[in-house]
């Protein structure tokens, strides 16, 4: 099985050969080779030491009680699938919750939504589904339009932070659980120590205590487990997930240093925790002795005025409110009807008809449309999911682009 998200994050599940035994039973035929033990294991042994893992990662950092309420906040990909499924195989009598946030991405969450419902009937999890659109009247796609339209995932990442403390509070909810794995620490603290933003690096551990009393503890019991290793645990469990990346996913500097480090561990397997090992020992216990951290720390904490979550704002207004008001009374739309197409005064018409057999190169599309910022551009096409992703790529370039719907 291929497993591609992006140009820097491919996965396959190499065949091995017929005749080869698991190194650690040496009775069953060996199916992986996990990178971080460099031994080519069976599907029984491998589930073991993974499972293991994250059962001694558990109980090292203290994540939980037996009696403790505790919320899986799935996103339908690979990493927190796979992290239900561990903590409920892990821990059958704990009181674990499933939630799905669709987030209104055209096309895309659909899909999405799909995927997990399938999930969760297969390993019979009990899921609260949070439909953005339907609760809030927005999506993480209308961002598009505003001035964050370079930051929608930054966004994202404040909108869907947001809704973990509110929906864990709705749901009685003492701990919340994600699937951030070994290779997404160390690429996100490499970042952070690159940008100097040091202070940042210190809420990477494995536990993050609430901030006030009445909010949920935050942990990551796959802190220990190799990106790869998920993959393969999800591959050989059958657990589904989705394959492909979000419309405005691409490559950051934290892919590009996750890429960087797969290389490295070609050469050292222990790289990754190697790096872990400093950051946690050494440099996180070094920052929170100065005076910086210690600045950070004591800042007044003030409740939203709107909303009720904290903000560090003096005007206390938190930076999911602040981003959500930029699409009060927002006229401008990424996707028409055909019939409201069809209507539109055809002087003021610009379209652009896609063949889904010969999309047009980007620079040739852009070139197409140069001079034209100021005016609304149509696209047309059979596929109006192709057609939207261009749109939502042409606003990214100051083209006002808009889909036409053509199918219901």
């Amino acid at each position: 099985m291929l497993y591609k998200k992006s140009e820097l994050e491919v996965f396959e599940l190499p065949e091995l050969p017929k005749n080869l035994k698991c190194k650690l039973c040496r009775t069953n035929q060996a199916v992986i080779e996990a990178p971080s033990l460099g031994a080519k294991l069976c599907k029984e042994c491998f589930n073991k030491i993974f499972e293991n893992r994250v059962k001694k990662t558990v109980e090292k950092y203290k994540m939980f009680k037996s009696e403790n309420k505790v919320g899986v906040f799935i996103s339908g990909g690979k990493d927190s699938s796979v992290l239900a499924v561990v903590l409920k195989k892990l821990y059958p009598d704990l009181s674990l919750k499933v939630v799905h946030i669709n987030l209104g991405l055209r096309y895309y969450s659909e899909r999405v939504e799909k995927k997990v419902k399938e999930f969760c009937e297969k390993f019979e999890f009990d899921l609260y589904l949070y439909k953005l659109e339907e609760k809030e009247n927005f999506s993480i796609d209308d961002f598009i339009l505003t001035k964050f339209k370079h930051k929608v995932c930054a966004v994202c990442g404040i909108i869907k932070r947001y809704l973990f403390s509110k929906i864990a509070k709705e749901l009685g909810l003492e701990v919340i659980a994600t699937g951030h794995h070994l290779d997404d620490i160390v690429s996100t603290m490499l970042n952070l120590f690159f940008q100097g933003d040091f202070v940042s690096i210190t809420r990477l551990t494995p536990v993050n205590p609430p901030i006030r009393k009445g909010q949920a503890k935050k942990v990551k019991p796959l802190v220990s487990a190799p990106e790869k290793e998920i993959f393969y645990y999800a591959v050989l469990n059958e657990i589904p997930f989705v394959e492909e990346n979000c419309p405005h996913g691409g490559i950051t500097p934290a892919k590009r240093l996750k890429h960087w480090l797969s290389q490295l561990e070609k050469e050292n397997r222990h790289i990754k925790y190697q790096i872990l090992s400093v950051f946690y020992k050494k440099l996180i216990p070094l920052i929170k002795t100065s005076s910086e951290y210690k600045k950070e720390i004591n800042l007044p904490v003030y409740e939203c005025i709107n909303c009720g979550e904290i903000t560090s704002s003096e005007e206390k207004i938190c930076s999911r409110c602040r981003r959500v008001a930029l699409l009060k009374d927002l006229e401008d739309r990424l996707e028409i009807s055909f019939e409201e197409f069809k209507a539109l005064p055809k002087e003021d018409v610009e379209v652009i008809e896609i063949d889904e057999e010969n999309i047009p190169g980007k620079r040739a599309l852009l070139k197409k449309l140069r001079g034209k910022k100021d005016k609304k551009v149509y696209l047309l096409c059979s596929n109006p999911e192709l057609s939207y992703s261009i749109v939502l790529w042409l606003r990214k370039k100051g083209i006002k682009a808009i889909n036409v719907k053509t199918t219901n």
